[in-house]
């Protein structure tokens, strides 16, 4: 249940942890009060790099700070259908995980690397990249409607 009535778009997963190579299986379903004009609906595998920074200030007045950066690193959208009127309408989808999908952050290699990792430590910097599947509809001129699931990549 949504928080104004059903929920107008139902993402469902076969399963949530995945590995490089799975392919992630689902379903998309609509499920509109009224018939709406759309000009797509998409499926979206989504990797977002997420940095924190932590600082302490010096002194006897000194308070710690935290800030938080995003980035995306990895966004593979397929389109599911095209521009007609939507309502109660279920897609099945398949998405291939790249093999390499780890590589999607390049690493530094050699002293380059070490220097650079040991900065990171000593500056407070600790990064992740969550991972997400999203469904979409593109209504035009309207508030898109969307839902978003977050899987396990490891």
């Amino acid at each position: 249940m949504g928080l104004f009535g059903p929920e107008k778009i139902m993402l469902k997963l076969e399963k949530y942890n995945y590995s490089p190579g799975d392919t992630i299986k689902g379903n998309v379903k609509l499920n509109l009060k009224k018939p709406t004009q759309a000009r797509k609906i998409e499926v979206s595998f989504i990797g977002i790099k997420i940095q924190q920074q932590t600082g302490m200030g010096i002194g006897p007045t000194a308070s710690s700070s935290r800030s938080t950066n995003k980035s995306v690193v990895y966004d593979f959208k397929m389109p599911l259908d095209y521009d007609k009127e939507y309502q109660n309408d279920e897609y099945p989808f398949e998405i291939k995980i790249p093999e390499d999908i780890h590589h999607v952050s390049q690493k530094l290699e050699g002293k380059v690397g070490t220097a650079l990792t040991a900065l990171k430590a000593v500056s407070g910097i600790h990064g992740r990249i969550d991972w997400y599947v999203k469904a979409q509809l593109d209504v035009p001129k309207k508030l898109d409607i969307k839902k978003k699931q977050k899987i396990v990549l490891s």
